[in-house]
């Protein structure tokens, strides 16, 4: 999935998960892309949450307006400027994360800069998971994710 180009930006946008929570985003950029399947409508949403001990950044990325991955700070991105996101396999139901290290990452995440989440994640309930790390400002990578675990979903 390719950015075409930027539709809009704006300021709090809002969001109502499954459980029926809403959620503000503060900052969000609105970006058309083109995949194999068409044109999409991309939300690259910006906000913090409490994330392992403390508030991190916060950044979803919603494909025609729906939830597709999530990326939060890693410890030192005041100077790094990474985000991450734990690679998800499907499990028994749904889900789990890859786990770090006694599993491969599956070869189709090769694409990505892949790390262990406790190697940039220091704080107590850190999950055992590889990540992806994707810089704050590279859109296109997070895209790239995002469109990755929407095909696997639809497998």
């Amino acid at each position: 999935m390719q950015i075409v180009s930027v539709i809009k930006t704006g300021n709090d946008y809002i969001y109502r998960w499954p459980s029926g929570d809403e959620v503000t985003y503060p900052d969000w950029i609105k970006y058309l892309a083109r995949s194999d399947d068409g044109d999409h409508e991309i939300i690259v949403a910006f906000g913090t949450r409490p994330v392992y001990g403390r508030d991190r950044v916060r950044i979803v990325i919603f494909i025609d307006y729906y939830a597709t991955a999530e990326f939060f700070g890693a410890d030192d991105i005041e100077f790094s400027g990474e985000v991450l996101s734990d690679i998800k396999v499907r499990g028994e139901v749904g889900e789990r994360i890859c786990r770090y290290p006694e599993e491969p990452v599956p070869e189709r995440y090769g694409m990505f800069r892949i790390v262990g989440l406790p190697n940039r994640v220091n704080a107590k309930g850190v999950h055992n998971a590889w990540a992806v790390v994707a810089d704050i400002s590279d859109h296109q990578s997070m895209i790239t994710l995002a469109a990755l675990r929407r095909e696997e979903r639809e497998r």
